[in-house]
């Protein structure tokens, strides 16, 4: 964050009218369960309709700027919908834009955008327009592309709190986004934020029985001392007073106190009970000149009790932040473009299913809920919606898969089992990938031959040529069910294998491989003769070059004997020594922030013992296994002063990947947590010249200084982690390294002269809001982690480059396999099985363009493709869909045509410019 224009000789403004918003801040779950707090919520909205119904003078009220509250109370009072549809309809009670309020960092851009998309059609639902306000008042930390996001809805404002130094920043601002998009900024009283009218005219008199007459001279007192602090960081005339907070209900007696406010001529001010939305036009009509913040606001807080950024809701439960990246990946990459395939192909896009898993995984995006600074309850409450999520998605996808494998081409196919590889990136697959396939039990030779070394059957693609292959694993005698439709269930006992081979699979398509098997005899009984022999499949070859060294062509990786490993890029010679060290340090903080105690013993793994395992070795993937125990402290003291002396072994589990010249190591961590108040750290020095590092935050590249500005004189600690989704990159002028990781957001490069990334992959903390603390914070039990380390130079990897590759990485490969014999269909859809054996959907070729999403628009019978510019300069792009265009325009984020942007080249090609770090979206029609 920046300001763009210094700051003048500030000239003194009187604010002379002051639009008082009544409103609650809404956390659906927190302190208390879910249930509990709709219960309250329930009451609130009771006491709103009947007051607002009899009281003239109680005009206005606002629902957080969420939907889901409206939801959550009419599933208890459906009877009051009608009450409820006329104050809206009214303009008395303010809804939408959101869903819900989320956490900026910890989801998606997509995730963001369909928050946005749903509250404003539900909002729509009451026969009004939402609420058109950014109202993201409590958020731990905003993006730096919201602004544009907003401006794509039609938002020109955002209503902001946390992220500011917040020493007596303006109430208005310019907020500028990455791409240049502004929005007008409030910037709400840093301490008491949403509830400065509360906690300065209302809190005070709590438990007093008797009226506000009663304490005329007091509440006078206090309105004068609201507004000169208002006066103090003005730009015009008008003021806002937020009345209300965290779960609060309404002041029946607001009428009576605005009267009195209004008849103190000692004030000079017009109290107004108003709305947001009136309050912006007449602001609008006022504002000059006003200071610019550009970027994210994520400033650490000068001073102030609740004018702070809880950084380390980065890595609070994880498990919760593992969950929801599974469950936007499966929708964003999986569920929703395979949808788009299989209808172009006949199938019906299964539009509620989709928004049903949309519903369940937004459910868990408000920032107490996916921060993980809640009690257990919700949490546990958290996974059942995850689930939820996460089933209707691999149900879709399995079903959209063998739509696919099911309809191709018979005659090709030649009565030969097969399986089809899916890829859902906007790049093609060339190289080695892993995949399981299932066959007859019995019927390999790996399995009834063991003894031979090989397999007996050849693998065969779509252009019937060869494929040679590495066996890697095979699981024996296991269930495959299957449910012909109109038919009771059934199933087949299987043989798994799973193998790694070179693949081709062109970018949004499919791959089909063939296998032709045979059948090696044995003899007959008694006979004393050879069987009938046919030589076993078998493609031997190594990557292993030492006992506990491997090269896969590309890079080579070397394990010491602590578990460390040396990696080096073979095109440079370059060597990084001493990764995937542990470091673990004592956490007797909470779901917010990560609170080291003052004998923070920190413990390393350097001198630990690890056992070395080659798993697997062959041509095409090489699998190295590394063991070793952390011994931990078992706890924080009791007095939290320090660890405790008593210590436990924590076992950790690593394996790692190397495949045939692929740049990447993949890595899988399991560890069993069974020690608690800790927090344990990935570390991986770089050695390199570099002052600067990237993280990946929702459609952004955002760069961050190692080298940090002295903070000693803040309320509160400096600032130590930033936020991330799935890469983390820093390099010098001659190498690079960034690591790709699957569910973990916190990380930060030290400034020593090591550079070390280091990777939080989980805090285990016992303390809860407003209770006594449970077990659940403290992950004891398994816990897994999957990342990725690439090595790379940078004149030869741009940042669009690397962060395709990470989608690539973090979507993977699935396969379906189709039986031999006869096929069961498992739904009623179907067509004609003409499909060619191999086929691709969509392609984007751009240096700079990261495709985001491709799914159905809302109101159907179109097709959005969304993307993002990631570079700081203009690029181009061509998309190129397997289908014949019918039409193509730009639209903003609520579907609404924009000029210009996209021109049809033929009849299946357009191209389109994009802005620095522009988000576009474009609706496509296909001839019928």
């Amino acid at each position: 964050m920046s300001a763009a224009n210094e700051e003048t000789q500030k000239q003194p403004i009187a604010i002379t009218k002051m639009h008082v918003v009544s409103q609650t801040h809404w956390d659906r779950e927190w302190y208390e369960d879910f249930q509990g707090f709709r219960t309250r919520l329930v009451y609130m909205i009771d006491e709103l309709l009947d007051h607002m119904e009899q009281d003239p003078e109680y005009k206005y009220f606002m629902m957080d700027g969420q939907t889901i509250v409206l939801e959550d109370y009419l599933e208890i009072r459906p009877e009051n919908r009608g009450r409820l549809a006329k104050l809206i309809q009214a303009g008395r009670i303010s809804i939408g834009p959101w869903y819900v309020m989320p956490d900026e960092y910890l989801v998606s851009g997509e995730a963001l955008i369909r928050n946005l998309e749903k509250g404003m059609k539900l909002s729509r639902t009451w026969g009004v327009e939402p609420m058109m306000s950014g109202f993201v008042t409590d958020i731990f930390g905003h993006n730096s592309q919201l602004p544009q996001i907003l401006r794509q809805f039609g938002i020109d404002n955002a209503v902001l709190f946390r992220g500011f130094r917040g020493d007596g920043d303006p109430a208005e601002i310019w907020w500028e986004g990455a791409d240049g998009s502004r929005v007008l900024g409030l910037k709400l009283d840093e301490d008491r934020s949403y509830s400065d009218f509360y906690f300065a005219i209302r809190w005070p008199f709590f438990e007093r029985d008797d009226a506000y007459e009663a304490h005329r001279e007091e509440v006078i007192q206090r309105a004068a001392q609201l507004m000169a602090y208002k006066n103090e960081r003005a730009t015009t005339s008008l003021g806002i007073g937020m009345d209300g907070v965290d779960h609060i209900e309404i002041e029946p007696q607001m009428g009576t106190l605005l009267r009195m406010l209004n008849n103190a001529d000692e004030l000079k001010v017009e109290f107004v009970h108003s709305t947001l939305e009136a309050y912006l036009a007449e602001l609008r009509t006022k504002i000059g000149e006003l200071r610019v913040y550009k970027g994210e606001l994520r400033e650490q807080a000068f001073d102030g009790v609740n004018n702070w950024v809880p950084e380390n809701t980065l890595s609070s439960r994880v498990h919760l932040k593992q969950h929801n990246d599974r469950c936007e990946t499966l929708l964003e990459k999986w569920t929703e473009p395979l949808a788009v395939i299989t209808a172009l192909e006949g199938r019906a896009y299964p539009a509620a299913f989709i928004d049903k898993a949309w519903e369940f995984v937004l459910q868990n995006h408000p920032h107490d809920s996916i921060c993980g600074c809640s009690i257990d309850q919700v949490h546990r409450d958290m996974m059942y919606r995850f689930d939820q999520s996460r089933l209707i998605s691999e149900q879709m996808i399995k079903e959209q898969m063998h739509f696919i494998a099911d309809h191709l081409d018979e005659e090709a196919l030649g009565g030969r089992p097969a399986f089809t590889v899916f890829n859902p990136s906007q790049t093609a697959i060339d190289g080695v990938i892993e995949v399981e396939l299932s066959l007859p039990a019995g019927t390999d030779a790996s399995v009834t031959w063991p003894f031979l070394g090989g397999t007996s059957f050849r693998l065969y693609d779509s252009e019937q040529r060869e494929v040679a292959y590495q066996l890697i694993e095979v699981k024996r005698n296991r269930m495959r069910r299957y449910r012909p439709y109109r038919e009771l269930p059934r199933g087949e006992t299987v043989d798994r294998l799973r193998i790694a081979f070179p693949a081709q699979v062109p970018a949004m398509g499919y791959a089909t491989y063939l296998l032709e098997k045979y059948t090696i005899e044995p003899n007959a009984p008694l006979a004393y003769s050879a069987p009938k022999m046919v030589a076993p499949v078998r493609h031997p070859g190594s990557m292993q070059t030492g006992e506990n060294s491997w090269d896969n062509g590309r890079i080579t990786v070397s394990v010491d004997s602590n578990g460390t490993i040396n990696v080096a890029d073979k095109a440079s010679g370059h060597q990084y020594s001493g990764l995937l060290l542990f470091e673990d340090e004592g956490d007797i903080g909470d779901g917010w922030s990560h609170i080291p105690p003052v004998a923070n013993t920190r413990i390393r793994s350097t001198g630990a013992r690890a056992v070395v395992t080659s798993i697997s070795d062959g041509p095409y993937q090489a699998t190295i296994g590394i063991e070793l125990q952390l011994s931990l402290p078992c706890s924080a003291a009791q007095d939290d002063t320090g660890r405790s002396s008593e210590l436990a072994d924590v076992p950790v589990s690593i394996v790692i990947d190397l495949k045939r010249n692929d740049p990447l190591l993949y890595i899988r961590t399991a560890i069993t947590n069974t020690v608690r108040d800790h927090r344990l750290l990935l570390l991986f020095p770089t050695g390199l010249a570099a002052e600067h590092y990237y993280t990946s935050t929702p459609f952004d590249f955002v760069r961050r200084d190692i080298t940090q500005p002295d903070r000693s004189d803040y309320l509160r600690k400096p600032f130590e982690t930033v936020p991330h989704n799935g890469i983390i990159m820093t390099a010098d002028d001659k190498q690079g390294m960034a690591i790709y990781s699957k569910g973990l957001y916190e990380a930060f490069v030290r400034d020593h002269e090591q550079r070390t990334i280091a990777l939080t992959l989980y805090r285990s903390t016992g303390k809860e809001v407003l209770c006594d603390g449970s077990d659940g914070g403290q992950l004891l039990g398994k816990l897994e982690f999957e990342y990725a380390i690439r090595l790379f130079a940078p004149n030869e990897m741009t940042h669009a480059d690397l962060w395709k590759e990470y989608q690539r990485y973090a979507a993977g490969v699935r396969t379906a396999d189709r039986r031999e014999g006869k096929l069961f269909k498992e739904t009623l859809q179907g067509r004609t099985a003409d499909l060619p054996l191999t086929g691709g959907y969509l392609s984007l070729d751009s240096s700079g363009l990261i495709l985001s999403s491709y799914r159905q628009s809302p109101e159907g019978g179109s097709y959005l493709v969304r993307m993002f510019n990631i570079e700081d300069s203009n690029v181009q792009g061509r998309l190129t869909f397997r289908q014949q265009l019918a039409s193509a325009e730009l639209v903003d984020l609520d579907g609404r045509p924009l000029e210009g942007g996209v021109t049809l080249r033929d009849k299946h090609t357009l191209e389109l410019t994009a802005k620095a770090k522009q988000i576009v979206t474009i609706r496509v029609k296909f001839a019928v």
